[in-house]
């Protein structure tokens, strides 16, 4: 799983993904159809004859690009884990001011949490979903989200060692998951101003601290 998970990171980062497959239509409509069937049934129990009665495709149009629910399930995770990291960075690269960017990462972090399918109705119809949703295939999720944070940290403070940077990436990544799971009253997910201002007073400052001890 190692070699797996390592694979799909840099599949998941490196925005340099083949053309050919970023174009192709009849693909993204399959991977559409299987972020609504997963945001109805969960990830776990998302299959690919689910996904071939929802997309209104033929069978074998959609077994040709997905021969197994393995391989349309990773597909799916490595779609939406770019565009979850492409969020992030360009919240991240939003903020001008150094200590500002764990801030600004982490809103548009929520905010994608909150505007997406699957994430948006798990957190309010069955908030165990997400974390059961998030555990499936060795918290793939969970470990790309922290890779990340950590490849983030380490890049901005390149005398802080990889093993600190992980272990406070680890924890933000959980922390980020709880909030997903059972939202939080303060600060309100719906409030980007509120979720900024704790990121910059709260969130910036502990990491700081974890890495500097």
């Amino acid at each position: 799983m190692e070699a797996q998970l390592a694979t799909l990171l840099d599949r998941a980062i490196d925005a340099g993904d083949s053309p050919a497959v970023d174009d192709d239509a009849t693909r993204t409509r399959i991977l559409d159809a299987a972020l609504d069937e997963a945001a109805q049934v969960g990830l776990e129990r998302l299959t690919v004859e689910g996904v071939v009665r929802r997309v209104g495709l033929g069978r074998m149009t959609v077994y040709r690009r997905f021969a197994r629910r393995d391989d349309l399930v990773e597909a799916l995770i490595v779609r939406e884990g770019k565009r979850f990291l492409a969020a992030v960075a360009a919240g991240l690269e939003s903020e001008a001011e150094p200590h500002d960017r764990l801030a600004g990462g982490f809103v548009a972090a929520m905010r994608f949490a909150r505007d997406h399918p699957m994430l948006e109705r798990l957190a309010h119809s069955d908030p165990g979903s997400v974390t059961a949703t998030v555990a499936a295939n060795d918290a793939l999720l969970l470990d790309m989200g922290a890779e990340f944070i950590a490849r983030t940290i380490v890049g901005e403070n390149p005398d802080v060692s990889s093993g600190a940077a992980r272990r406070v990436a680890d924890l933000l990544a959980r922390l980020f998951l709880t909030y997903i799971a059972l939202p939080p009253s303060d600060p309100d997910p719906h409030d980007d101003a509120a979720l900024r201002a704790f990121g910059r007073d709260v969130l910036a400052p502990f990491a700081e601290s974890a890495l500097q001890t």
